[in-house]
């Protein structure tokens, strides 16, 4: 966590790659804090949570998607 503050702080371009649950993302925190994550200019992927128990797929889980998020602004 620190170093993502320190990199917010500097001014570094983050991605953000959600992977939950439904019942994690049915919390009212969960969509507070990509909203605040947004705001700070944080690129949120786009994640359709996966049912409780289910693993959600995390043997294809998109690492790339973060660098396909990134590379906007590192050009």
């Amino acid at each position: 966590m620190g170093i993502l503050c320190e990199a917010y702080g500097l001014g570094v371009p983050i991605a953000a790659l959600p992977y939950l649950n439904a019942a994690q993302a049915a919390h009212p925190a969960y969509r507070q804090s990509l909203e605040r994550l947004r705001g700070m200019g944080v690129l949120v992927a786009e994640y359709e949570p996966h049912q409780p128990k289910s693993g959600g797929g995390r043997d294809t889980f998109r690492w790339e998607q973060a660098l396909v998020l990134l590379n906007p602004k590192v050009r």
